[in-house]
């Protein structure tokens, strides 16, 4: 297993830095420091700190071909935790897009493994959610057709450690990609990140995909955007693609959370299997 010691090598990526462990093993390393402050309870911390660390450690047990393989974590600080990841050689779905459209058939193919790759998660037990998909958390390999999910909100989970967030708080993620009911604009009675949270900005990614840019990008500030929801909705996708994909697209993104489609249903959609017909 690689070791909490590796040595970081010249090439970083912000706060993951690809190195190479004491067993020689190349791969990415991600280092997460935990919010532990000065009085805090420190009882309680270390139960929280457990609890964190363990659903973490969860993670080295996904297994699928659209998702970073989590190789080990490891602790070697009290409030510091190391994740190791397998090394990925390719680019960012948002860098793959550049600010242009993609054609039809490559949206499919990619929103079909996405979907197979929440179908994966949302159906273990208990359920991962992701909670900060966007087209920045998706690689697309070197050979520009798999895709595979990265970057599991690892800090959003573990902000939560020793300080319990009430439901006024500001929801962490990707403002142009959370969905209606985590900032407050939505039908829904629940704040929280859930299944559907995850369709929604699955959904947002079909958008960048189908027009070059992210949803929303013209509001840079939280509070502008509940109302731009609140009276329009999602935006629409730009014309020229099949009803199929405007469905589908709709089936992702309703306002109100209950009424998503969940990742099984999505795999059955018209627009992911149209391409089986003759």
């Amino acid at each position: 297993m690689p070791s909490a010691l590796a040595t970081a090598q010249a090439l970083s990526f912000g706060e993951v830095h690809e190195v190479r462990t004491d067993t020689g093993v190349t791969c990415a390393a991600k280092t997460l420091k935990l919010p532990v402050q000065l009085g805090d309870d420190q009882t309680s911390v270390s139960k929280e700190i457990h609890r964190a660390v363990e659903s973490e450690r969860n993670l080295c047990r996904l297994r699928h071909p659209n998702i970073v393989r989590f190789l080990h974590m490891a602790q070697p600080e009290p409030a510091t935790v190391v994740v190791f990841m397998e090394l990925l050689d390719g680019r960012s779905l948002e860098k793959f897009i550049d600010n242009k459209p993609l054609d039809e058939q490559t949206i499919r193919d990619f929103s079909e493994q996405i979907c197979r790759a929440l179908l994966y998660l949302h159906s273990r037990k208990p359920p991962v959610i992701h909670r900060d998909i966007n087209c920045s958390n998706i690689i697309v390999c070197a050979d520009n057709t798999r895709i595979k999910l990265i970057d599991f909100g690892l800090s959003v989970k573990l902000e939560s450690v020793s300080h319990v967030s009430d439901s006024k708080a500001t929801p962490k993620g990707t403002l142009n990609f959370l969905a209606p009911e985590l900032l407050g604009a939505g039908e829904s009675d629940s704040p929280w990140y859930s299944r559907q949270s995850d369709i929604w900005a699955f959904g947002c990614s079909v958008f960048q995909m189908a027009s070059g840019r992210r949803p929303f990008a013209e509001h840079k500030m939280p509070y502008t955007l509940p109302e731009r929801l609140r009276s329009s909705g999602a935006p629409a996708l730009p014309t020229g693609f099949s009803a199929e994909l405007q469905d589908f697209y709709s089936r992702c993104t309703a306002m109100d959370r209950k009424s998503r489609k969940s990742a099984l249903e999505l795999m059955g959609h018209e627009f992911l299997i149209v391409r089986y017909k003759f």
